[in-house]
């Protein structure tokens, strides 16, 4: 009974997360647009489950989750269609073991940065402690590009390059003229991370129209990353 007992239970507990997840953030995603993902593993195999293609976050349900392999293959070829950016959530899942659960919405206030020339100084500055804490002190982005695999490769690319040059994942990956993601060792800071994003891009708009920005230095960015009081608080959503 052992395997078999403890897969199915780790299966059932990731669809539940990724459902609750999904509802969350249904507000930052209309239309179909957006998705998530989940992962589930035990000591004999790794799979994820991903939203179905032509499906809604806000009322997603239990069969509208495709069960895939970490190449992005769906386990069952008759059923629902994952979505068209399954290759990415694969890439992330497979290549970043800390990460769990990844969602991608289309925010509308990050959107108006997202399809501007300010998404490069959104992602290099910080705002007020909050930002630093939530979404980390640098974002990345990824320079626009078709859903599938050009996004994929495109991703890559950014991903990777702001690994070598951080030394981290992103908290935060910014998609030019698209969207965001958020991946994350659980459900609820995505949920933080994605709502931050667009509290954070709501003051950046407003900061813009009323004048010169006042953006924290990095001196303080870095101060307040490394802050022990900060750090717990942002233990809590994790």
């Amino acid at each position: 009974m052992g395997s078999r007992s403890k897969y199915t239970i780790q299966k059932i507990n990731g669809m539940v997360n990724l459902l609750e997840l999904a509802h969350a953030l249904g507000p930052y995603a209309i239309c179909g647009e957006g998705n998530v993902s989940a992962k589930a593993e035990d000591e004999y195999q790794t799979l994820f489950y991903i939203k179905a293609s032509g499906t809604s976050l806000d009322t997603l349900e239990k069969d509208q989750l495709v069960a895939c392999k970490l190449s992005g293959v769906p386990f069952d070829s008759l059923g629902p269609k994952p979505s068209i950016e399954t290759g990415f959530h694969a890439w992330i899942l497979r290549e970043f073991n800390d990460i769990k659960f990844i969602a991608h919405t289309h925010p509308l206030k990050t959107m108006q940065v997202a399809c501007s020339e300010q998404i490069w100084s959104f992602a290099e500055h910080r705002l007020f402690p909050d930002q630093v804490v939530r979404n980390g002190a640098k974002s990345c982005v990824v320079p626009y590009a078709m859903p599938g695999k050009p996004l994929l490769e495109e991703m890559k690319k950014s991903v990777l390059a702001f690994i070598e040059e951080e030394g981290y994942f992103p908290k935060l990956i910014l998609l030019q003229n698209h969207g965001i993601i958020v991946a994350s060792a659980s459900a609820k800071e995505c949920v933080a991370s994605t709502m931050m994003c667009e509290k954070s891009a709501e003051i950046f708009v407003g900061a813009k129209i009323l004048g010169q920005t006042n953006f924290l230095t990095e001196e303080q960015v870095s101060e307040i990353d490394k802050c022990p009081s900060e750090a717990r608080r942002r233990k809590m959503y994790q």
